[in-house]
């Protein structure tokens, strides 16, 4: 174990002692006076000095012994690309070692780096000092600020790997200056890291960031009495700082410029009063993720309706719907939901309702019990709390059913096509005040159902802070709740009766939800009901499919699975058509909700290939190759915020504006989809766990696809062999069951993470038993110049499958070893 080298503690008293610390100090041949110690930490101290010419630096004293092993020369030369940056960088000046004699101690060498003095205070300081000026404007400006600063970052590959609170300055304008704007400075520039090199510290600069942000927010809500704007305004940034804390390359917000846009989207919006014209996108990349968007209206304008899984999620049986973050899931069953339509007039709303055979009631997972029922992480804790745990869920729905039902009654049809007149509407009001036994204190002019739904609001907070307490609530709904109140409204209700009422569960995953509280929940969820279904979305293998009693819950008769990676993969395979069409179709709405002239056709176009094909095309190519819908709708494998990201990075490098209805150059759009296959493979590696060993076996596996197409015998018909598919023979049952307990979690996590999409069992070409086939995402593959689509697949045994996992390059040599050659050389491989 490598041993930390730090400053003991009596030599950082002696840093910080102003009448230890010397007169001066000399770096090379310029002698600096020393006016005070400034700050000390665990590898260094900051001391404010003046040069000869009187002006003020800041020195920072580093740790001989902690660039023993490098040269601080090689940090300095990077800190040369920030000298353009100067609004958010300190300036940076020299470096060099010197002697420092500090009084009663022999003479300690230290690497010193002397950089502009900013007169100002950290942020964390300004944070714990100052209430009245940080406002939501503050937090707008520190985003810009920020944004610009990790942008010139990112611009210069470098990271500055320390971007705590306590290096970023809160800077006031100077004396006598007729600007009377602060601003924000990044300090401690001298030892900058090269991006791509792997970190040995737990924060990045954007962790570190959104850490500055949660700060901002807290104390903004903590200190300051807001209005409806500012409350509005900080709702939208919980939800944007949620995103940019996704595990998920292609779903989290990290580029700067979006962040800022989002952010001032979000300001804009939230000091306008509400329109009541049709919403729209300010960018057709904005909301990539479901979560974000408040607006019902905006989220089924651009729904795309030719979504290749829609109609098996629609369907009347209860479903798992599984697959890659950002495929979408959410989005379908936002858009499942019945308070989704309506705002639609009767024609239209009939038309929506007699296209499918459900009617749904939305309840996120992530939203509504991640952070209520998240701390329930034993058996033992859930066993005791199983009564406030199932009572807690059915107030949830109930309030998500009752305020569904309220704007429902706000409606000029509500008798005429729904025939939910005043008596039913009662009838439901007094089953929901006696059954959960609300105590309400009725208002005249406000509607039964709106003052329901605020008792119900109401008592789930009792009931949360009672469960806290270990305090028992003094009335507990039972298992049978839900089936009681579905009951009555397809009672009540008869467009409910004649369209099964599902409850949408959307990220009813372990990250969101304990196995624990699962078990407890899976008695509610899974129980026959003939008035009611469950429809829930998870990862895979996020949904523990067994009860509290132990009882399984049977895939095939009590529940669909839909997995939505391999429902794409499929349905590209076997309906190239479909998929192309959801590609399109997702764009173009996009595209009309923000008013753009273009269309996908015109702007992206189609794919073509003088070689015949894309794998034709690509053997012995290294650029040009990757274009067209047909090829972005190939690269999906479920992951649709893939396909909107893609969109995004062929638009900002096409320069594509409103007005443009030219097609984006094709060695443009090849070099922003290999550019965003590359940053999604690189995302692989801080994965945890498995991170670095995951990235091992996608990068091993994905330089075997690519040598097999450029090198490898080419099939009958003249086609090169594209094979980003394993296939292995499962003789003694499921391989992943059987594998050793290390091999089996790497296994279960390249799914989970939807790294590789698990295809259907098939069968075995080796007699009757099952083959394991696995998929290589398919936005891996432009990283590594291989084709899309697939032509034969890797056919190994479970003993290569193990190797794999345990050495994956040595696994695929030996692949590649025997594969019939035979193919055209190509230049060396990208990731060898």
């Amino acid at each position: 174990m490598s041993h930390r080298i730090t400053l003991s503690e009596p030599l950082r008293a002696l840093l910080l002692d102003p009448n230890g610390v010397p007169a001066s100090i000399q770096i090379k041949d310029r002698l600096y006076t020393v006016e005070a110690p400034v700050a000390a930490g665990f590898k260094g101290a900051v001391w404010r000095v003046r040069d000869e010419f009187s002006r003020l630096r800041a020195i920072k004293l580093a740790i001989y012994e902690d660039y023993e092993a490098r040269s601080y020369l090689e940090e300095v030369s990077r800190t040369s690309a920030l000298e353009s940056y100067k609004d958010s960088f300190a300036t940076f000046y020299d470096a060099g070692l010197t002697e420092v004699a500090l009084e009663g101690q022999p003479n300690q060498v230290f690497v010193c780096f002397v950089e502009e003095w900013i007169e100002g205070v950290t942020l964390e300081k300004f944070l714990c000092s100052t209430d009245s000026n940080v406002t939501v404007g503050f937090l707008l400006a520190y985003v810009r600020a920020l944004c610009s600063a990790l942008n010139a970052l990112y611009n210069e590959s470098l990271r500055h790997d320390d971007l705590h609170a306590g290096n970023v300055m809160v800077v006031p304008p100077p004396q006598g200056s007729l600007s009377s704007e602060w601003s924000f400075k990044v300090i401690d520039t001298g030892s900058m890291k090269p991006l791509q090199l792997e970190s040995k510290k737990p924060k990045d600069d954007h962790r570190h960031f959104v850490d500055h942000l949660l700060a901002i927010w807290n104390h903004i809500r903590k200190t300051r009495f807001l209005s409806i704007r500012d409350r509005r305004f900080l709702a939208e940034v919980s939800g944007l700082i949620d995103s940019m804390l996704d595990e998920d390359y292609s779903v989290a917000l990290r580029d700067p410029a979006r962040i800022l846009d989002l952010f001032t989207s979000a300001y804009t919006r939230s000091n306008s009063s509400r329109q009541q014209t049709k919403p729209r996108l300010s960018s057709p990349f904005d909301f990539i993720s479901a979560e974000h968007i408040a607006d019902d209206r905006l989220l089924v304008s651009i729904f795309a309706r030719s979504c290749p899984w829609l109609e098996k999620v629609a369907g009347p049986d209860p479903c798992l719907v599984t697959g890659p973050r950002g495929c979408g899931k959410s989005t379908i069953f936002r858009w499942l939901s019945l308070k989704a339509h309506l705002h639609k007039p009767t024609d239209e709303l009939r038309a929506h309702l007699d296209s499918f055979q459900v009617s749904g009631f939305y309840l996120s997972c992530s939203s509504d019990l991640q952070n209520r029922l998240g701390w329930i992480s034993t058996e033992a804790l859930a066993e005791r709390l199983r009564r406030e745990i199932v009572h807690y869920f059915n107030l949830l729905i109930s309030r998500e059913v009752v305020h569904t039902l309220a704007l429902l009654t706000e409606r000029s049809d509500r008798e005429s096509f729904w025939r939910f007149g005043k008596q039913n509407e009662r009838r439901v009001y007094q089953f929901i005040v006696d059954t959960l036994q609300l105590s309400i204190r009725r208002f005249r002019g406000v509607p039964l159902l709106v003052q329901a739904r605020e008792a119900i609001e109401a008592l789930l907070f009792s009931t949360h802070s009672q469960m806290l307490r270990g305090v028992t609530p003094p009335h507990l709904t039972s298992e049978a709740f839900l089936g009681d109140l579905t009951t009555l409204l397809t009672a009540e209700i008869p467009l409910l009766r004649d369209r099964k009422i599902a409850f949408l569960l959307d990220d009813f995953s372990l990250h969101r939800l304990p196995e624990s509280v699962q078990k407890i929940l899976n008695r509610v969820i899974w129980e026959r009901r003939s008035t009611h279904v469950f429809k829930l979305s998870s990862e895979k293998y996020g949904a523990i499919l067994t009860d509290s009693e132990g009882a399984p819950i049977d895939v095939t008769r009590e529940m669909k699975e839909i997995d939505c990676g391999r429902e794409y993969i499929n349905q590209d395979e076997m309906e190239g058509g479909k998929a192309l069409q959801f590609a399109e179709e997702l764009l173009n709405n996009r595209l009309q909700a923000c008013g753009y002239q273009g269309t996908a056709k015109t702007i992206i176009g189609d794919s073509y290939w003088p070689e015949g094909s894309l794998g034709q095309a690509l053997v012995g190519a290294s650029s040009g190759k990757y274009h067209g819908l047909r090829c972005v709708s190939h690269l999906c494998s479920g992951d649709v915020s893939s396909l909107l990201f893609i969109y995004s990075k062929i638009f900002e490098a096409g320069n594509v504006q409103k007005e443009t209805e030219t097609r984006v150059r094709e060695f443009i759009q090849d070099k922003a989809i290999r550019d965003v296959s590359r940053k999604m493979f690189e995302a692989i590696r801080p994965a945890f766990p498995y991170g670095p060993e995951m990235y091992t076996v996608v990068a091993s596996f994905g330089n075997l696809v690519r040598n097999i197409l450029d090198k490898g015998k080419w099939q009958k018909g003249g086609y090169p062999t594209q094979c980003p598919r394993l296939e292995i023979d499962q003789k003694a049952g499921a391989i992943v069951d059987n594998l050793a307990s290390t091999q089996k979690e790497l296994a279960l996590e390249l799914i989970r993470r939807a790294y590789f999409i698990e295809m259907e069992p098939g069968l075995s070409r080796h007699g009757n038993i099952t083959t394991l086939r696995w998929n290589l995402r398919r936005i891996y593959l432009p990283a590594f110049g291989a084709a899309l689509t697939k032509n034969d697949a890797v056919k190994q045994n479970t003993d290569w499958f193990k190797f794999l996992l345990t050495n994956p390059k040595e696994a695929c040599d030996m692949v590649w070893t025997k594969w019939p050659k035979g193919g055209i050389a190509s230049d060396s491989l990208p990731f060898a």
